[in-house]
């Protein structure tokens, strides 16, 4: 049986069953609540926690280049999606928009 995901409904049964889920942590701080909203809505997560991965949860590069679509609107920074290698976390890319945020 071929293991790749067939539909849109299999790819979000996959993703909640990935090994490397993290602990659910909660956002600490405006930013984290912010991006963990974003990733969740377009991972098509129930919820994100600040120490969950990008990577860890199904995020790829066509599913990246619309989450840093939103990250421009929601926070009005310019960031690379090369980033996300930096800061794979939701608190760690908080953190980096937030000095974004701050040189703007």
């Amino acid at each position: 049986m071929d293991p790749s995901p067939q539909s849109q409904n299999d790819m979000l049964v996959l993703r909640e069953q990935l090994p490397m889920r993290r602990p659910y942590v909660a956002p600490r701080t405006p930013t984290e609540a912010r991006l963990a909203e974003i990733w969740r809505q377009v991972l098509g997560m129930d919820r994100v926690g600040v120490d969950d991965a990008y990577r860890d949860l199904g995020g790829d590069s066509l599913l990246a280049s619309i989450i840093f679509a939103l990250i421009s609107e929601a926070f009005e920074v310019t960031a690379q999606m090369s980033i996300l290698i930096e800061a794979p976390t939701v608190a760690q890319l908080a953190d980096k928009i937030d000095l974004l945020a701050e040189a703007g």
